[in-house]
């Protein structure tokens, strides 16, 4: 009787042991199968609240910035001036030239904070067009005769740091202004100087509402359907010589001159831009000025080039005033789409030629 008792008592055990160990396997399972379930992670959303399209390059900024006048400013562009400051913050160059075979630049800003900006220089009539097509407050150090009979006339948003605003704007570098033959090139200003003179005269600080933006920007990138571009060589004068040298890997031109990297001494890198417009334009000197300043026809029409990508395909511009904006325009007469991003306009003499390869 107590044999089978034992043997009863043995089976029971038994039983028990086999369905908590046939739960705890299914609890096991059940836990194996539940950590080999991985959950797929949301996608970020990208917010774009408080930026806005800079008109100038197509790419996202602060949207008050983007809603401000850009400024454009005079740079001095003689052998002797460089490095420069302040240029690669600059989201288009105007490169043309000035009297004695150089060539001087304008920088356009719209979003900018540098605080070390040139050496700025004087102005000639013709570059006030280039601040029009953007409607921006235009930053220079005096100017010729007829630079000044053009701005008493046409009354551009402009700052003359060679005037009551120099001590607010603008001060000389402390080394170049004592070494020998650079005072003249010693001139800077800043993003902070500029914003005090402008709120000192009293210039809007919103873009003319009726006026349109230079540039259409494509949604996507795209490669210009024509001839190889890697190497766009502008051979404004014997002595200076512009230079585009395609980067496949960042997909922009890195910009030489006087055989060199083009330098920023901000931050000691190569200016490098997306985009590279040829504008064809008659450029003559002045009957009779002693000086051999120049005049160029930026208001009228023309042919030119867009490269970007490698590569170069023609197009036209055309200006019908001074005040009105620059169009360029596609060989199948549509409004020329850039790709997002940096550019820079060379003004170039229509009876020569550039080299592209």
């Amino acid at each position: 009787m107590n044999f089978k008792r034992v043997v009863i008592g043995l089976l029971i055990i038994s039983l028990i042991v086999t369905v908590l160990g046939c739960s705890k396997k299914e609890e096991n399972d059940q836990q194996d199968l539940t950590s080999e379930v991985i959950e797929e992670p949301a996608e970020e959303e990208v917010s774009y609240e408080g930026l806005a399209i800079n008109p100038l390059t197509g790419l996202w900024i602060d949207e008050e910035a983007a809603a401000r006048r850009p400024v454009a400013i005079m740079i001095n562009n003689i052998k002797a001036a460089l490095p420069q400051s302040g240029i690669s913050d600059a989201d288009i160059m105007y490169e043309t030239l000035a009297e004695g075979n150089i060539t001087r630049l304008v920088a356009v800003f719209q979003d900018f904070n540098t605080e070390k900006i040139g050496p700025v220089r004087s102005t000639r009539h013709y570059y006030l067009n280039f601040a029009f097509d953007h409607d921006a407050i235009f930053v220079h150090h005096g100017g010729s005769p007829q630079a000044f009979e053009a701005i008493q006339s046409l009354k551009p948003g402009n700052l003359n740091s060679l005037s009551y605003l120099e001590s607010i704007m603008a001060w000389r570098d402390p080394v170049r202004s004592k070494q020998r033959g650079m005072y003249e090139h010693s001139l800077y200003t800043s993003a902070e100087g500029i914003m005090k003179a402008w709120e000192k005269v009293g210039y809007s600080w919103e873009r003319k509402k009726d006026l349109n933006d230079k540039f259409t920007f494509a949604e996507e990138e795209w490669i210009p359907a024509g001839e190889n571009a890697e190497i766009v060589t502008v051979p404004f004068s014997k002595d200076y010589v512009s230079s585009f040298r395609y980067d496949a890997e960042t997909q922009l031109y890195n910009r030489l001159q006087f055989d060199q990297p083009h330098i920023d001494e901000n931050n000691n890198e190569q200016l490098k831009v997306k985009n590279v417009i040829i504008q064809y334009a008659n450029i003559k000197h002045i009957p009779g000025d002693t000086e051999g300043r120049r005049d160029i026809d930026l208001v009228g029409s023309g042919k030119g080039l867009y490269i970007s990508n490698g590569k170069a395909v023609p197009i036209t511009w055309n200006k019908s005033a001074y005040n009105i904006v620059t169009e360029y325009i596609d060989s199948e007469g549509k409004t020329l789409k850039l790709n997002k991003g940096k550019t820079w306009v060379c003004v170039f003499p229509n009876n020569r030629e550039i080299e592209l390869q």
